[in-house]
């Protein structure tokens, strides 16, 4: 593989790391960082790096949910501005 190839698979695999670790990737792109962090350890050391950080914020930062209030009123202005953008 050539070294600007490597390069720009390297690149490609950091810049989704958060994705891939929150789950937010197709399995098809899963499957592709995951056979790039077999094949290149500085990436892999990178991967492990984010995955500890990750880790650490969501035991610091619990995630917290919307009151019913709060998403009722999310949901009313959404209908509100579906509603403008079809007038």
């Amino acid at each position: 593989m050539s070294e600007l190839h490597e390069e720009d698979a390297c690149v490609r695999a950091l810049g989704q790391v958060q994705a891939f670790l929150h789950g937010e990737l197709d399995e098809h792109d899963e499957d592709l960082i995951r056979l790039h962090l077999d094949a290149c350890e500085k990436c892999l050391e990178n991967f492990d790096v984010e995955q500890a950080i990750s880790a650490l914020v969501r035991r610091c930062c619990p995630p917290t949910h919307a009151s019913s209030e709060l998403r009722m009123r999310i949901v009313s202005l959404s209908v509100t501005m579906r509603g403008e953008q079809d007038s």
